[in-house]
C-alpha cells in the first residue's frame, strides 16, 4: 500500500494540545466530562490500556502529517487488526455500572466519531491559543457561517455574533459546539467589528425562496434558559447553555489552560521533589499554562517545589505559586518573557535560600545562578500556610553581592 501523503502540518499548539494529555481508559464517553477532556484522552469502550493508546498514537500521527480521516483509517485499521479490535468485540464495564455491550470499531461510524471529536477539539483549542496570542491586534471574535449544508436552526441563530475575544460568552459557545458540529470563528480587528456591526448579508436561499441573511451584531443571542443535566454514570449536575450538546459546553483550550493548573496543585504537594520539578518544568513547556497571564482572571500557578523552603517558613506545603497577574506586570513593564518565567521551577528548587534582606521572617530571598545569570526571587508564606513567589529578577553579581554584605548575609557562592 503507498504511504499517505503528507499534507499541511498544523500550528504547533494544536498538536501540543493533543500529545499533551494523558490517558484515560474508559466505558463511555459519559465517563469522561467536560473539562476533563481539556487533560485526558478517551475513547468510549476502550477500556485496555493498548486500544486506547493505538487510537492516540495514530490520531497523533495524523495531526501532525496534516492528514485527515481518509489517510488515518487505514492506520488505525492496521494497528487494532493486530490488537484483535477489528470487528464485533463484547466489552465489559469495569465499574459494574452497565452491561455488557457490543461495540465494532470497523463500523464506519465510530472511527469518524471518534478522530472528528478529537482532531476538532484539538483545532478548536488552537485556534484559541492564537486568539489569546493575537487579541491586541485581532480582540474580537465572530462566529461564522457553518459549512453544513443543514445547519442546526440555533447554531444558525449564533452566526453574526461579534464580541470581545474574553467575552464569557466564548467559555461557552467557542466551536464545536456540538457532535459533527462545522461552525467557526474567525478574529477580526476593532475597525472590522464596527464596520460590520449592525449590518446584514445575504448568504443563500431556504428552500422556500427567501433569504438567508445574517445579521451582525455585539450582543448574543437569546437561545432560551440553560438545560440542566445529570451526567448518568458520575452524578455530576451541569447547566448547559441553550444550542449546546452535552459535553460540548466548555472552550477546550480555556479549560486546557485553567485544568492544568487546578489539577496539578494538588499532586504536586504530595509528589517526591524529583518528580514533582520534572512535572513543573514540563508544565511550564505547555503553551496552554503560558496563556494564564494574558487571561482576564487572576490565577495561581505552581512554579516551583521546596520541601527545605517549606520546613524554614512552617508552610502547609512544598509547593510554590506565583500569581498570571505578577508575571503580567514583569512582562509588560520589566520587558521579560514567558520563557524567563519557564526557568522558575529550576530556580525555586535548586537556588540557594536566604533570609529576606529587609529582616521580613515570613519571607526568603532565593538566589540561582544560570550560565552567567543570577536569578532572584521573593518567597512569602501566606497567612493560610501557603508559599508564593511575588517577583522574579535578573541581578548583576557586583551589586548583589554588596546587598547581601550590608545585609550580614553571606554570598552564596563563596
Amino acid at each position: 500500500m503507498p504511504s499517505p501523503t503528507r499534507g499541511f502540518a498544523p500550528p504547533p499548539e494544536v498538536t501540543g494540545y493533543f500529545d499533551g494529555k494523558s490517558n484515560r481508559p474508559a466505558f463511555s464517553w459519559l465517563d469522561v466530562w467536560a473539562e476533563e477532556h481539556a487533560y485526558r484522552f478517551t475513547v468510549a469502550k476502550a477500556t485496555e490500556l493498548d486500544l486506547l493508546n493505538a487510537f492516540r498514537r495514530t490520531i497523533s500521527q495524523a495531526l501532525s502529517d496534516g492528514q485527515g480521516i481518509d489517510s488515518w483509517r487505514p492506520l488505525i485499521q492496521a494497528e487494532l487488526t493486530k490488537l484483535g479490535w477489528w470487528g464485533p468485540r463484547l466489552v465489559m464495564d469495569p465499574t459494574g455500572q452497565d452491561d455488557p455491550v457490543r461495540v465494532d470499531f470497523s463500523n464506519p461510524r465510530r472511527p469518524k466519531t471518534i478522530f472528528w471529536s478529537n482532531v476538532n477539539s484539538a483545532r478548536s483549542a488552537g485556534q484559541w491559543e492564537r486568539a489569546q496570542r493575537s487579541k491586541k491586534i485581532l480582540p474580537y471574535a465572530l462566529y461564522v457561517a457553518t459549512t453544513s449544508s443543514d445547519p442546526r436552526p440555533e447554531h444558525r441563530a449564533l452566526v453574526g455574533t461579534i464580541l470581545p475575544v474574553d467575552h464569557p460568552f466564548w467559555r461557552s459557545y467557542w466551536p464545536p459546539n456540538g457532535w459533527g458540529c462545522k461552525c467557526q470563528v474567525r478574529m477580526i480587528s476593532a475597525r472590522e467589528a464596527e464596520r460590520l456591526i449592525g449590518t446584514t448579508r445575504v448568504i443563500g436561499r431556504n428552500p422556500d425562496g427567501s433569504d438567508i441573511t445574517i445579521e451582525y451584531r455585539d450582543t448574543a443571542p437569546d437561545l432560551g434558559p440553560p438545560v440542566d443535566v445529570i451526567n448518568r454514570r458520575t452524578g455530576e449536575r451541569s447547566s448547559i447553555p441553550a444550542g449546546i450538546d452535552p459535553g460540548w459546553h466548555t472552550n477546550p483550550g480555556l479549560a486546557r489552560a485553567s485544568t492544568l493548573i487546578a489539577n496539578l496543585e494538588a499532586q504536586l504537594a504530595e509528589a517526591a521533589p524529583v518528580d514533582a520539578n520534572r512535572v513543573l518544568t514540563e508544565l511550564w513547556a505547555d503553551p496552554y499554562l503560558r496563556l494564564a497571564p494574558l487571561l482576564p482572571e487572576k490565577v495561581w500557578l505552581p512554579a516551583g517545589h521546596n520541601p527545605a523552603l517549606a520546613a524554614e517558613l512552617g508552610a502547609v506545603s512544598p509547593v510554590i505559586s506565583i500569581t498570571s497577574e505578577a508575571i503580567t506586570v514583569r512582562i509588560e513593564r520589566h520587558k521579560m518573557s514567558v520563557d524567563d518565567f519557564a526557568l522558575l521551577p529550576q530556580i525555586l528548587t535548586e537556588g540557594a535560600i536566604l533570609p529576606d534582606i529587609g529582616g521580613d521572617t515570613r519571607v526568603r530571598t532565593v538566589l540561582h545562578r544560570i550560565g552567567k545569570t543570577i536569578w532572584r526571587s521573593f518567597v512569602a508564606v501566606s497567612a493560610n500556610g501557603y508559599l508564593r513567589a511575588n517577583s522574579l529578577h535578573q541581578k548583576g553579581e557586583s551589586e548583589l553581592r554588596k546587598q547581601i554584605t550590608r545585609a550580614g548575609l553571606s554570598w552564596p557562592w563563596d
